[in-house]
C-alpha cells in the first residue's frame, strides 16, 4: 500500500481554487448540469492524473452514474441502478450511511463483497467516497476518488474530497433552482398565451403596456408590438368626472374587479370588466390583468332593466286607476248615504264605504312606492283605524298599542277588514248618552302567533242571544276570513264588548 503524505502547499490551494472559480462560473451561467459534473470530474483529474474520480446522484435509494467520464462503461453499467445500504461499495455505503467512507484495499474490504470482482477487473484497487449533502442535510449523492494501486488518503486528499462534494452539492441544487424556475416561467407562459381570456401586463406607476397575450392581440385588434408600446389610456375611455377619476386611483391601486369601457382599434367601443392582481417581477410591482368583454351582457342587462322600468310604469299607471276609481266608489257612496232618509239604507252605505277605505288605505300604502313583498302592520293599521273612525259624526277616544312587524300584503287585508267590521260595530252599538266612547285596539306577538284585541266602554250586548243566525252580515265576514287564514276569533259582551283574534305567523 503506497501511503500518501503531502503538505497543503499554498500552491496546489490555488490551483484547486482556480479550478473552483471555472466551476462556479459555468454554474452561474446555468450551463447544463451533466456538462458541469462532467468538468468537475476531469478538472480534479487533471489536478491529480493518478485519480478516477466519479460523481453518484441518488435516485429512489439507487445509484445513477452523474459523471464518470473516464472509468470503463463496463463498471458503470454494473453499479447503475444497484440500491444503496450498508455493503453496497464505497459509494453506495456513503450514500446509506450520510458518512464518508475510505476503502484503501477493494479487495480486502467487507462492503465490497457484493461489487469487488467488477472494479479488480477493471483495475480499481481503492475508493474513497464523500456524501453529497444539499442545504438541508439530504444526501443527493456522493463524489468518489478511484485510484489503481492501494491508497489511502492524506490531508489535501481529504480537503479536495470534501470540497469537491460541496461544489458538487452547490451545482446540483442550482441546477434543481433553475429547472424549477424554468417550468414555473414554462407554465406562467402557456397560461398567459393560450388562455382565452384576454391578458395584459400593465406598469400601474406609467399605464404601460409590458405585454399582451394572443387574445388580447386578437381583441383589440393592435399588432403586438404596437399594442405593447401603448398606454392603457389609450384604450380605457374615461369620463372627466369624480366617478370616473376615482375608478383611475382605484386601477392603479390594483383594485381586483373594475368595470370599463374599452376602445377597439377599429373604433368600436367595448363594456369589459378588468379582474387585476398585483405581480412582482424584477422586484418591480406590476398589475396583472385579465379582462372580460361583458358587452352582451351589458346590453341584455340594460334591456331587462328597460322593461322592468317599463312594466313598473304600467303598474303604477293600473294601481293608480284603481285607486282613483275606489276613491269615485267611496264618495259616490258617500254622497248616496248623505242624501239618504232612510237610516237602515245609510248604515248600510256607511258599512259599504267603510270597507272600500280598508281596501283604498291598504291599496295606497303598498303600493305608493315599489311593491313590496311585506309592510308594516302599525303604519297600515293606525291610519285606517282613524279613517274608519272618521265617518262617525261622534267624538272617539282611539287609544291603539301596537307592536311593529311587517306581514305580507295578503294577511294586512284580512286583518284591515276585519279591524273595518270590529270597530264598525263598536262604532254602531257602543254610543249611549252615559260616557264618552273610548275604543281600545291592541295588537302584539306571543311566539308565533299575532294577537289583535278591540275593546269599547259601550253597553255590550248579552253572549247568550248572540248565535250565526243573529250575528249579522259584518261578524260573519270575520269569522270566514278567520278560517281562511287559520286563526282564531273569539268576543265578550259583558261590560263594553270585547273582541279577541290571533293567527299565527
Amino acid at each position: 500500500m503506497k501511503v500518501r503524505n503531502r503538505n497543503l502547499d499554498p500552491e496546489r490551494i490555488a490551483d484547486f481554487e482556480s479550478f473552483r472559480s471555472g466551476i462556479l462560473e459555468l454554474i452561474v451561467k446555468n450551463a447544463p448540469l451533466p456538462s458541469i459534473l462532467n468538468e468537475i470530474v476531469l478538472g480534479i483529474q487533471t489536478l491529480n492524473p493518478s485519480m478516477v474520480c466519479t460523481i453518484v446522484l441518488i435516485q429512489n435509494s439507487k445509484i445513477k452514474i452523474g459523471a464518470a467520464p473516464t472509468l470503463p462503461k463496463e463498471y458503470n453499467d454494473a453499479i447503475e441502478g444497484a440500491t444503496i445500504g450498508p455493503e453496497a461499495g464505497s459509494c453506495g455505503t456513503a450514500a446509506y450511511t450520510g458518512k464518508r467512507v475510505i476503502v484503501t484495499d477493494i479487495d480486502k474490504s467487507p462492503l465490497w463483497k457484493h461489487y469487488k470482482e467488477i472494479a479488480l477487473k477493471v483495475g480499481l484497487l481503492s475508493c474513497w467516497s464523500e456524501p453529497i449533502r444539499s442545504h438541508d442535510d439530504t444526501i443527493l449523492g456522493t463524489f468518489a476518488i478511484y485510484h489503481h494501486e492501494i491508497a489511502s488518503p492524506d490531508e489535501f486528499d481529504i480537503f479536495i474530497i470534501t470540497e469537491t462534494a460541496d461544489l458538487v452539492s452547490i451545482a446540483i441544487e442550482k441546477s434543481k433552482t433553475s429547472m424549477q424556475l424554468t417550468e414555473s416561467e414554462k407554465r406562467f407562459r402557456d397560461f398567459f398565451e393560450k388562455n382565452s381570456s384576454m391578458i395584459l401586463i400593465i406598469d400601474p406607476e406609467s399605464g404601460e403596456i409590458l405585454d399582451a397575450n394572443e387574445s388580447a392581440v386578437l381583441f383589440y385588434g393592435y399588432p403586438h408590438k404596437e399594442l405593447t408600446k401603448m398606454k392603457i389610456d389609450r384604450i380605457n375611455h374615461w369620463d372627466e368626472t369624480e366617478k370616473e377619476q376615482k375608478k383611475i386611483s382605484d386601477y392603479r391601486e390594483g383594485k381586483s374587479f373594475l368595470t370599463f369601457t374599452h376602445l377597439l382599434a377599429s373604433g368600436e367601443s367595448k363594456q369589459v370588466e378588468v379582474y387585476s392582481t398585483p405581480l412582482e417581477s424584477n422586484h418591480r410591482q406590476l398589475l396583472y390583468c385579465i379582462i372580460h368583454d361583458v358587452t352582451e351582457r351589458k346590453i341584455a342587462e340594460e334591456k331587462v332593466n328597460a322593461l322592468l322600468l317599463e312594466k313598473e310604469m304600467i303598474l303604477r299607471e293600473v294601481h293608480h286607476r284603481i285607486k282613483n276609481n275606489m276613491t269615485i266608489l267611496s264618495n259616490l257612496l258617500q254622497l248616496q248615504m248623505v242624501s239618504n232618509d232612510n237610516d237602515a239604507v245609510k248604515n248600510s252605505l256607511k258599512e259599504a264605504t267603510s270597507r272600500i277605505k280598508t281596501m283604498s288605505i291598504l291599496y295606497d300604502k303598498l303600493y305608493a312606492g315599489k311593491p313590496v313583498q311585506e309592510f308594516s302592520l302599525k303604519e297600515y293599521l293606525e291610519p285606517l283605524s282613524t279613517e274608519i273612525i272618521s265617518l262617525f259624526p261622534f267624538p272617539v277616544q282611539l287609544q291603539f298599542v301596537a307592536e311593529d312587524f311587517k306581514l305580507s300584503p295578503e294577511k294586512l287585508q284580512a286583518i284591515g277588514i276585519i279591524t273595518n267590521e270590529l270597530l264598525t260595530n263598536s262604532l254602531k252599538y257602543a254610543k249611549n248618552n252615559t260616557n264618552d266612547l273610548t275604543i281600545s285596539i291592541r295588537v302584539s306577538r306571543e311566539g308565533n302567533h299575532f294577537h289583535l284585541e278591540i275593546r269599547d266602554n259601550g253597553s255590550g250586548f248579552q253572549i247568550e242571544t248572540t248565535n250565526t243566525e243573529n250575528q249579522g252580515f259584518g261578524i260573519n265576514l270575520v269569522t270566514m276570513l278567520t278560517k281562511q287564514i287559520k286563526g282564531d276569533f273569539s268576543f265578550f259582551g259583558g261590560n263594553g264588548a270585547e273582541y279577541k283574534f290571533k293567527f299565527p305567523f
